[in-house]
């Protein structure tokens, strides 16, 4: 099935009970950070970007994976996003990294991120149903990033990713409108579920 840019579908896997702290998760290009940053505000819960967190808190993803390795950047990004969700007293939008819950993290580090997704109310974006779809538009957007790799192996992480997120979620939603779109149609829906 194709989808518009402004189509915004949802199916919802688990009910929302009006209450708790919310993940977002996604591959990267999905969106999530933008939708983040417009979704919080309209919720009234605090904004938390574990990979703004993780810059913050620990340095630079891309110098902390070339110093430390991959894998060791997935531990320690699995154990800040567990501290981050600790501290989470008022309600917390929490937007997870891209490889957040994708199987090349360590046991440990997917044990513990699956744990999160399972306390906590999921919220999963996805630029389209149709997966070539969401392909175009993720390798668009993920090579016009600083930090781009080579658009085959972009193609090549989104083709893997997908299933696993599309498998993933409380809500997911398809879309690939504007992140205040998509956070007005969220807030909508959560709202009316409360």
């Amino acid at each position: 099935m194709a989808q518009g840019a402004g189509m915004i579908d949802m199916d919802e896997r688990r009910p929302w009970t009006g209450h708790g702290n919310l993940l977002l998760i996604g591959p990267g290009g999905a969106g999530k950070s933008s939708l983040g940053s417009a979704l919080a505000p309209l919720l009234d819960y605090r904004l938390v970007d574990l990979d703004a967190e993780f810059g913050r808190r620990i340095g630079p993803i891309g110098t902390f994976i070339r110093d430390e390795g991959y894998e060791r950047y997935k531990l320690r990004n699995s154990g800040l996003a567990g501290r981050l969700a600790t501290e989470a007293a008022a309600p917390t939008l929490l937007v997870a990294s891209s490889g957040f819950l994708t199987p090349d993290n360590p046991a440990a580090a997917l044990t513990a991120n699956r744990k999160l997704l399972a306390s906590w109310y999921s919220l999963c974006l996805l630029p389209s149903r149709d997966l070539e779809q969401a392909v175009a538009i993720i390798v668009s957007r993920q090579t016009q990033r600083a930090f781009s790799r080579d658009r085959a192996r972009e193609e090549a992480t989104i083709r893997a990713r997908y299933p696993v997120y599309a498998g993933l979620g409380d809500l997911i939603v398809f879309s690939a409108a504007s992140p205040h779109a998509i956070a007005r149609a969220i807030a909508e829906r959560l709202s009316a579920r409360a």
